[in-house]
């Protein structure tokens, strides 16, 4: 009797267990495909142009000029993934007392190379490394690698502010140098001159 009921019921089991597996769906028939995020199209953005900074000695001529852009693609909002370009800082010292253009006694500078660019809405932080300096700044020169400094700029639309900008020197010798895109903030005003900013990603965006 047990035999013969065995008989009966295990072929309905594996039956029934056939049925119902043929009718589950499968992970592999049923999973939508993950959807992978856009990679955003790569975008330019830069400044370019000169600025009299509002020196604390108006006999001192302080300018800054930059020809700085990078390309941006979307791994930082902010900084660029390749950076170009290259921006001086120039100082005329002493001269009229009223500040006006005239022969002055003393004169430094530095030129740069640019390695880092960081675009922020309508603020710039730029560094790059000494490729030639003035008398005051060989030393800075003649490191190894030569000193890293830093430029930043807030560039007012017409009629939002105004322009201004900064300069961040190098630490002393011995001491960490600067990183890169680690320029202080633009807290200078300007006297003469301006800069045009340019981002591709406002319109893209």
């Amino acid at each position: 009797m047990i035999e013969s009921t065995l008989r009966r019921t295990v072929p309905r089991v594996l039956v029934l267990a056939l049925a119902m597996a043929a009718a589950a769906p499968t992970a592999t028939a049923t999973a939508a495909p993950a959807l992978e995020a856009p990679v955003p199209a790569p975008a330019l953005a830069g400044i370019r142009g000169w600025a009299r900074m509002a020196y604390g000695d108006p006999r001192d001529d302080v300018r800054i000029l930059v020809d700085a852009h990078g390309l941006f693609d979307g791994r930082d909002p902010a900084v660029a993934a390749r950076s170009w370009g290259t921006f001086r800082i120039q100082h005329f010292m002493g001269g009229p007392s009223d500040g006006s253009d005239g022969p002055r006694p003393g004169f430094n500078w530095g030129d740069f190379r640019v390695d880092c660019v960081r675009v922020d809405g309508a603020d710039v932080a730029v560094t790059g490394r000494l490729v030639d300096a003035g008398p005051v700044w060989q030393e800075f020169l003649h490191r190894t690698p030569p000193a890293r400094m830093g430029v930043s700029f807030h560039v007012a639309a017409p009629g939002s502010g105004e322009t201004r900008v900064g300069v961040t020197a190098p630490p002393p010798a011995g001491e960490p140098e600067l990183a890169p895109c680690a320029a202080g903030p633009a807290e200078a005003g300007t006297t003469a001159g301006g800069y045009t900013l340019t981002d591709t990603r406002r319109r893209s965006g």
